[in-house]
């Protein structure tokens, strides 16, 4: 994949490979992954549970745990200062001063990510002094007004709550204030939505949109549901069993897919345009079979025993991720005649 320009990218993934060891075995969840987030913009990464999503998400901010490292590849995170990091290569203490400071993290369930001991205040407020030469007074102060621009009413006040005593819509909000509360140069939010009703996913939506129109930062938007990617990113990543099926503009994902995998997906979305024209159009789509299991993944297209095109050459060797047009890509050798 052709990168793009320095300048303009903040976060550069180059065949990252994530390895853990468990008592049996090796598993590789992430095998080769590239892509390229530019600054002010947001990156989609979709796939179904067991994608790999989120385990790219914590290779990036160094939060894979004990039995979890980066086995190859580059992680190059380019700060505000120009400098160019190579986070695949930092250090426990390295990561903890540009954790919080430079890149944040939504976390997908609020209720197990925030601490049920203390108040959201007190943990907005660790975050704050941390990273920024604050008094509590001041601290307390920039809490409050992090909580409001999250839109919580009455901060003043929730700011002594504890995570219980908050909806699940308010405690999202409260995650995403702890998150930017140091103003971070990129966002990473997992699955921000997923444990949220309707309404208010359209309202944490906008209240991304609006916090990156207002920050400048650029977030990658990890998710399963591609009619939210609509709403909130320019480039979408598709991994399956581990590997980037397909990069596209989000315009040219939803108008010609190129890959089989991605037309399932998008067929699922209710109302699609691209589900299968077999006069099941008013059911909801399935994409037959699951995601395999890393350890028994097929010898060639890792799709291959889930996918109506599949032929010979599908089951001998992996195909390469290669371009089929203009800042596209596509891991599939029908691409074309799709």
């Amino acid at each position: 994949m052709s990168p793009a320009k320095e300048d303009d990218v903040i976060l550069s993934v180059r065949d990252l490979q994530t390895c853990f060891t468990t008592k049996r075995q090796n598993v590789t969840p992430v095998d080769g992954v590239t892509f390229d987030l530019k600054r002010g913009q947001t990156l989609a990464i979709v796939g179904e549970s067991g994608s790999g999503k989120s385990v790219t998400s914590l290779s990036v901010m160094g939060l894979l745990g004990k039995n979890g490292h980066v086995s190859g590849g580059e992680i190059l995170y380019r700060n505000r200062q120009q400098e160019q990091l190579r986070l695949d290569r930092f250090t426990a203490g390295q990561y903890r001063k540009v954790r919080g400071k430079e890149i944040a993290m939504i976390f997908q369930e609020p209720m197990t990510s925030l601490n049920p001991l203390f108040t959201v205040g007190d943990q907005i407020m660790e975050m704050i002094t941390l990273h920024q030469p604050m008094s509590k007074k001041e601290a307390r102060r920039s809490a409050i007004e992090m909580l409001e621009k999250v839109e919580i009413p009455a901060a003043a006040t929730r700011i002594d709550d504890y995570p219980h005593s908050m909806s699940g819509g308010m405690r999202q909000r409260v995650m995403i204030a702890l998150a930017l509360s140091c103003n971070p140069a990129l966002l990473i939010a997992d699955e921000p939505t997923t444990a949220l009703d309707v309404t208010i996913q359209a309202q944490i939506l906008d209240l991304l949109k609006r916090l990156q129109a207002d920050l400048g930062m650029s977030i990658i938007f990890i998710t399963h549901n591609l009619g939210v990617v609509a709403e909130i990113a320019q480039d979408v990543v598709v991994m399956y069993a581990g590997r980037v099926v397909e990069h596209a503009p989000v315009e040219t994902l939803f108008s010609h897919p190129g890959h089989p995998y991605t037309r399932g997906l998008l067929a699922c979305t209710p109302n699609n345009h691209n589900a299968p024209d077999d006069g099941s159009r008013g059911e909801l789509y399935a994409i037959p079979g699951a995601v395999p299991s890393l350890s028994e993944l097929p010898a060639g297209c890792a799709f291959s025993p889930r996918c109506e095109y599949v032929s010979n050459d599908c089951l001998v060797a992996r195909p390469a991720l290669r371009c089929v047009g203009k800042n596209t890509w596509s891991r599939c050798i029908r691409s074309e005649t799709l």
